[in-house]
């Protein structure tokens, strides 16, 4: 009796907690068509003529569709070059991260020296002072090099940063002590046991990092602005500016709109070939001391 007469209770309790969770569900489709209408707006304008992209009220669908923005932007930049330029940069610079922060990372984690603590405090402490302050400093260190206008004044001060160092201290702390000390006992050098056990256990925390390296430096402009002055050195955000300030007197929306659209797709694959491991970091390595 008192069994049969919970029975009916279970599908109320189950429709009362999903229309509990349904404001949860609404904020959140809400939220997902907000973020998302920037990037429909810009795909659906690439495909538009002019006077359409700038047109009152909004025309969302392109009449007729054409591809003439893209090609006016294959001519009116070496969009080729600039394209690699920007890939040949993001992705050294995405390398060089990798391993000068997991090398640093696993010392600071696993490593014991003399002012270890101190040392990682004061790295910490420089995440406090503004980048701009630096910009001049580092103009002259590049110019004494003689990496001005130079893709390597580009990618070199940017291939090691406290951020990734940080995170992957957190991240190779949760691994075992006594996986490290039985490799050691066979003889395995601190360099295989970064290479071997160390990068293998760090794939979630170095996908995250690798991920807000390439984008931070994909979409990066001021620093490619002040170092780059010829042409075939310029990334492709700094192409695409140029481009746009060659046009006296106006913005050409469309055609601005079919290059971002380009700029963009190497970030969306990068994102989705590493979102399995992105979402693992963040969860995990980071949020553990």
């Amino acid at each position: 009796m008192t069994a049969s007469a919970h029975k009916p209770t279970q599908p109320f309790r189950r429709f009362t907690r999903h229309l509990m969770q349904t404001p949860i569900y609404l904020a959140l489709i809400v939220g997902s068509a907000i973020s998302i209408f920037p990037f429909v707006w810009m795909l659906l304008t690439s495909f538009k003529e002019r006077n359409q992209a700038i047109s009152l009220p909004m025309r969302w669908l392109p009449d007729p569709w054409t591809l003439q923005n893209y090609i006016d932007i294959w001519r009116g930049i070496d969009l080729g070059r600039n394209f690699a330029n920007s890939v040949i940069v993001a992705l050294a610079v995405t390398a060089l991260m990798l391993v000068t922060c997991s090398m640093a990372g696993y010392a600071f984690a696993k490593k014991q020296f003399w002012g270890k603590e101190a040392l990682f405090t004061l790295l910490i402490g420089t995440m406090t002072i503004p980048g701009f302050v630096m910009l001049v400093p580092l103009f002259l260190l590049i110019i004494s090099l003689g990496w001005y206008d130079e893709l390597v004044g580009v990618i070199i001060p940017f291939s090691a940063g406290v951020f990734g160092i940080f995170l992957l201290r957190q991240f190779i702390s949760t691994i075992p002590d006594e996986l490290l000390d039985a490799a050691r006992m066979d003889g395995a050098s601190e360099l295989d046991i970064w290479w071997r056990i160390v990068i293998p256990l760090c794939k979630p925390a170095l996908a995250t990092l690798a991920i807000f390296t390439f984008q931070g430096n994909w979409n990066a402009f001021l620093w490619p602005l002040i170092l780059l002055d010829s042409k075939d050195k310029w990334t492709l955000m700094l192409a695409l500016v140029r481009f746009n300030q060659d046009i006296p007197m106006q913005v050409e929306w469309a055609r601005l709109m079919a290059g971002v659209t380009v700029a963009v797709l190497p970030l969306m694959l990068i994102f989705l070939l590493l979102q399995r491991y992105f979402f693992r970091g963040i969860t995990l390595g980071a949020v553990k001391g």
